[in-house]
């Protein structure tokens, strides 16, 4: 099976914010984030509280404290996005791509073959870690931080084809 990929910015953006929700490290600094600011917070009412403030002036910045930290929550995919494009964008002014824009991904009996301007990766079944399986991506990662990217929008509508395959040669297939 051979596919011709095409990958642009904004799957570049989706592939790096997939990875930072689902690495462990990612995850951990999702974690933090989420509870860093509320902890803050309470932090701040506690020390107002020990200060002997009035107790409408607690309760007031209670409320606010608390509909922040809810704001929070909402907020921080976004920052996260903002924040990944940033990087992105910083990359390519150093005039360096992140990803290959036109590749073809081949997939064999015994390995995964990526061929680029920049050269050929192989890719072995059995170093594979783990595949995820979303709605419009497929990511194979095959090293902490390395994966092939491909779009469902460059299979031609043979997606189940290719998971069934990947899940037959890994048996490492999650759905994201």
């Amino acid at each position: 099976m051979k596919y011709q990929i095409e990958l642009n910015d904004e799957d570049y953006l989706r592939f790096n914010i997939f990875y930072a929700t689902h690495s462990k490290v990612g995850q951990h600094n999702v974690k933090m984030a989420r509870l860093a600011f509320p902890l803050v917070c309470v932090l701040a009412v506690v020390i107002f509280m020990m200060a002997g403030a009035a107790t409408t002036f607690i309760i007031a910045e209670g409320v606010v404290l608390a509909a922040a930290s809810v704001c929070w929550q909402f907020y921080l995919p976004k920052m996260m996005e903002k924040s990944v494009k940033k990087n992105i964008d910083r990359i390519k002014t150093d005039g360096k791509m992140p990803y290959h824009a036109h590749s073809e991904i081949e997939l064999l009996d015994f390995t995964i073959v990526e061929r680029s301007s920049h050269g050929q990766i192989h890719v072995k079944y059995e170093d594979i870690e783990k595949v995820y399986d979303t709605e419009a991506y497929l990511f194979i990662f095959y090293s902490a931080a390395e994966a092939l990217l491909i779009p469902v929008r460059c299979l031609g509508g043979q997606k189940e084809r290719v998971v069934a395959f990947l899940t037959d040669k890994t048996a490492c297939v999650c759905k994201g």
